[in-house]
């Protein structure tokens, strides 16, 4: 029967910069004199526009100070809260930032950058759509703001919206045809899209900007993997732990290469990356999966134990580790399993096929049909779940139905020997 890993190709996306702090522009109030221009700013304007190094904390309390100084003018207040807005951003906040930046937004409905911070912002807490408003303003005030459609392509992107965010990394790139980020991130949604060849040649452009850039050399990697391109892959990992010995992705995704043809190999660069990212959820999965299929229970326990420790939202490590209670012949901590890989994805029809079985070797066959029933339902393609199927019907003496779906399965999967076998000694032929 199947024994599905789940995926643990991973990619790292780089972002438009967060917040761009705006620097004072001093026109005092009327009545009050200006400072000379070659005089350095005061301790508070210095920490509140960032010119000073300080904590988050202290540039906040420095902006409230000047605020509260009634000493700007109207322009120089929404610069106030913008930066305000960008240390609370920084310390997390950004309940208090995006006040802040509507703040100076309402006082200055063309200041830029409060759009485009308000934007980073609505990012970080996934506000989508409000993400993308900003960036429209942001974009309006200036057509060929670069921050603008970085930021609004990633909102896009994240979203769902891949086309558009494409379009917008486009629109980056004709400001900057240099911009390695924007080649980046368009070749990530390329490879969401299922266009390897694009996404191919961004990171290409990407690495002939930067050729020590070793996310780009992974993530040309993934794609080359998705093409089934396996040499190239094989080799872009292999420049990224050259270039980054220490970069553990490489080494998951180099694993994943190596699974199934060298599992030897596979279990080392697994054992890499773990060793270098012990939070690697996807490295534990995979490596369980090769302790399963070598018959070390166990180990392969332990390990998706750790993954679901590290992700408890991930359906597919619970799936897997059901799969290693069945092997074990512990049908009802299996069930346990697949439950909740079903509760978390209820249409995961590899996990209906698996609880299926499960049932099926525990002897409970009525709540085996069902479970291959929805598997069936799921996946009308799948000649495993129409073979499940009619080995299940046959104990329950439905052998007419247990016969067209054994034919069923032989027809999706002429190789596949389980359904032919079951025909065979039904007496019934394969067409």
């Amino acid at each position: 029967m199947q024994n599905m890993r789940a995926p643990a190709f991973r990619s790292i996306s780089y972002q438009a910069a967060l917040f761009a702090t705006a620097l004072l522009t001093l026109t005092p109030m009327p009545g009050r004199a200006q400072a000379p221009s070659t005089a350095p700013p005061p301790p508070d304007e210095a920490r509140c526009t960032g010119q000073a190094a300080v904590s988050p904390d202290a540039q906040a309390a420095a902006c409230t100070n000047l605020l509260d100084s009634g000493r700007y003018t109207t322009q120089n207040r929404a610069i106030l809260h913008s930066n305000r807005g960008i240390a609370y951003a920084k310390a997390g906040d950004y309940g208090r930032a995006i006040a802040d930046f509507n703040e100076a937004i309402r006082i200055n409905p063309n200041h830029l950058r409060a759009y485009i911070n308000r934007g980073n912002a609505q990012l970080a807490t996934r506000d989508f759509e409000g993400a993308i408003a900003s960036f429209d303003q942001a974009i309006r005030l200036d057509p060929k703001s670069l921050m603008g459609y970085m930021g609004r392509a990633t909102a896009y992107d994240r979203n769902g919206d891949t086309d558009r965010a494409v379009a917008d990394y486009g629109q980056a790139l004709k400001s900057d045809p240099n911009l390695a980020a924007a080649y980046f991130n368009r070749g990530l949604a390329y490879r969401r899209l299922g266009d390897f060849d694009r996404a191919i040649a961004d990171y290409d452009q990407a690495i002939r900007i930067n050729p020590k850039d070793v996310s780009a050399y992974n993530n040309r990697g993934i794609a080359q993997a998705d093409k089934g391109d396996r040499d190239r892959a094989m080799a872009d990992y292999d420049q990224a732990i050259k270039l980054d010995p220490n970069y553990a992705l490489a080494y998951l995704n180099r694993g994943l290469l190596w699974q199934g043809k060298d599992d030897d190999r596979a279990v080392a660069d697994f054992d890499k990356a773990i060793a270098l990212a012990p939070e690697s959820a996807a490295a534990y999965n995979n490596r369980g999966a090769i302790w399963n299929s070598r018959g070390e229970f166990d180990r392969a326990l332990a390990d998706f134990d750790k993954a679901i420790q590290q992700d408890s939202r991930n359906p597919n490590f619970y799936d897997n580790r059901g799969n290693v209670w069945r092997n074990k012949g512990r049908f009802d901590r299996a069930v346990e399993d697949y439950d909740k890989a079903i509760a978390l994805a209820p249409n995961f029809a590899l996990a209906f096929f698996n609880r299926s079985q499960a049932h099926y070797l525990a002897g409970r066959f009525s709540q085996a049909l069902a479970d291959a029933d929805k598997a069936a339902a799921l996946n009308g393609n799948s000649a495993a779940a129409f073979s499940l199927r009619g080995l299940i019907r046959e104990k329950l003496g439905a052998r007419d139905d247990a016969i067209a779906d054994l034919r069923q399965a032989a027809a999706l999967d002429p190789t596949f020997q389980q359904p032919t076998d079951a025909l065979r000694r039904l007496g019934a032929a394969v067409h």
